[in-house]
């Protein structure tokens, strides 16, 4: 009975393999997204540790950088062909950055201005780091190999 909807689903992720472990890419976004300043509101055991850490621009700015850091290298680590791909890690990290100051906005019920450059700074910052880490820890990890090949075999003693 079930075998119909079951074979469909397997040739679906036969075609589009990516769509089984797209929820490993949801997962940090999600966590990017969630609405933080909205749960220190409504939240205020949340909020007080939350006000200490973002209580002024500068820090607000590093927490955006760390933030986007943390998260763009997970996502890196996950899908590593972006490391490889610049512009399209880089519309990647656009779209998350602007997604996540509407959402922020939708939850403090404004409309989105996309006025805060110094988030979208720290979230620049941040994702290209993120970016350049990987990049070069593939570089690292590639040159070693490379270098270990070109190596030759040790001689043997008395043959």
């Amino acid at each position: 009975m079930n075998t119909d909807r079951d074979q469909k689903r397997k040739s679906l992720f036969a075609r589009y393999p990516h769509l089984r472990y797209s929820w490993l890419i949801l997962l940090p976004l999600g966590f990017l997204w969630f609405p933080f300043d909205w749960l220190a509101q409504v939240w205020p055991v949340f909020g007080v540790p939350f006000r200490q850490v973002f209580h002024d621009a500068h820090d607000h700015f590093v927490g955006h950088s760390v933030f986007f850091f943390l998260i763009g290298t997970i996502i890196l680590i996950l899908v590593p062909a972006l490391i490889r791909r610049p512009l399209w890690y880089l519309v990647g990290l656009i779209l998350a950055a602007l997604i996540q100051e509407t959402i922020q906005a939708f939850f403090r019920g404004e409309i989105p201005t996309f006025t805060d450059f110094n988030a979208f700074k720290g979230d620049a910052l941040g994702g290209t780091g993120a970016w350049l880490f990987c990049f070069l820890l593939l570089w690292l990890s590639t040159s070693f190999k490379q270098r270990k090949q070109q190596q030759p075999a040790p001689q043997k003693e008395g043959s």
